[in-house]
């Protein structure tokens, strides 16, 4: 009976998807976008819903400017265009060959100034596929890219939510309990 408690409680566990934290380091054109990027932790296409939090700095070579996700300070917008962006376990992936688009920017969605674009053929900028930004007072800053690429350069490892701790608390006890029965009948 036990065996199959901690089965289902380990299956379970397993499947309860945990937050990543992505870091961005990327030189696009003259500038540069620096930063982190949080998903939801749900492996595959990602949609706008999936992106949690976001803390980027972007320098277009004159000024840098921070686009701030909900959790990190709320100044900015992300919109999701196409099934173009993923993440597996340790990459967020992007589709250049494709025809969607990833836009941040501050304070909205289509004001035109500080923005960070990830696009496949012409989704923000009317640039080819790559990586654009650009801030109030710059140009926009350009890099082409072809294929799937990685669009981070590193993963911070994930923190399990507390939901984990209560998962895995609920199964010990439930493991601890069938054993004393078992072990009294």
């Amino acid at each position: 009976m036990y065996k199959v408690i901690f089965s289902v409680f380990v299956s379970t566990a397993l499947m309860t998807a945990s937050p990543l934290i992505f870091t961005i380091n990327n030189a696009v054109g003259a500038g540069s976008i620096t930063g982190t990027i949080g998903t939801n932790g749900g492996f595959g296409v990602l949609g706008t819903s999936d992106i949690i939090d976001w803390n980027l700095t972007v320098d277009d070579g004159t000024n840098p400017f921070t686009l701030l996700g909900p959790l990190s300070g709320n100044n900015s917008e992300i919109l999701v265009v196409g099934t173009d962006l993923s993440e597996t376990a340790t990459q967020l992936l992007f589709n250049f060959g494709g025809s969607g688009y990833v836009l941040i920017q501050n304070p909205t969605i289509g004001s035109a100034v500080n923005f960070f674009c990830v696009e496949a053929q012409t989704g923000c900028t009317g640039s080819p596929a790559g990586e654009s930004l650009r801030r109030t007072d710059g140009l926009n800053q350009f890099t082409a890219f072809s294929g799937i690429q990685a669009i981070n350069s590193g993963l911070i490892s994930p923190v399990p939510e507390p939901s984990s701790f209560v998962l895995l608390t609920f199964g010990a006890a439930a493991l601890l309990t069938s054993r004393r029965r078992a072990g009294s009948a």
